[in-house]
């Protein structure tokens, strides 16, 4: 972690054991919203992660096995493709039906860097297996 992190990182601690100290009941809205932010950046690195490294160096990194890394976030990751990609299919078809050739070319832009995003992830897996 670099320093700057690792500085927020001893700030944030000290404010929430502030307010715990003052009002415990605030303070856990406070970790609670602390906590959601955290596991949004946690998923965006984890998504961004799983296009060049393996579940195993994913699990490594988040101190657990990869096992319980691929158990945690790997359903998740691939329902929010699925559902981007449905996005894009239908904002295909819309432009299409629309004869809106700009609309089209971004459809098409984004549904297959989406269709990218899964092939890049299952390369890196594979090549994963393939140095176990």
């Amino acid at each position: 972690m670099n320093d700057e992190l690792r500085g927020t990182c001893e700030l944030l601690s000290r404010q929430l054991d502030d307010a715990v100290a003052a009002d415990p009941l605030l303070a856990l809205r406070a970790v609670t919203e602390v906590h959601e932010v955290v596991e949004d950046h946690q998923q965006r690195a984890v998504r961004a992660a799983a296009q060049t490294h393996s579940w195993t160096e994913i699990g490594a990194a988040l101190g657990v096995s990869k096992q319980a890394a691929h158990q945690r976030f790997a359903k998740p990751w691939a329902e929010k493709l699925k559902g981007e990609l449905k996005g894009e299919a239908v904002a295909l078809k819309t432009a299409w039906r629309a004869l809106d050739p700009d609309g089209v070319a971004a459809a098409t832009a984004k549904r297959d860097a989406v269709i990218d995003e899964f092939k890049a992830a299952r390369k890196a897996n594979r090549r994963g297996r393939q140095t176990s």
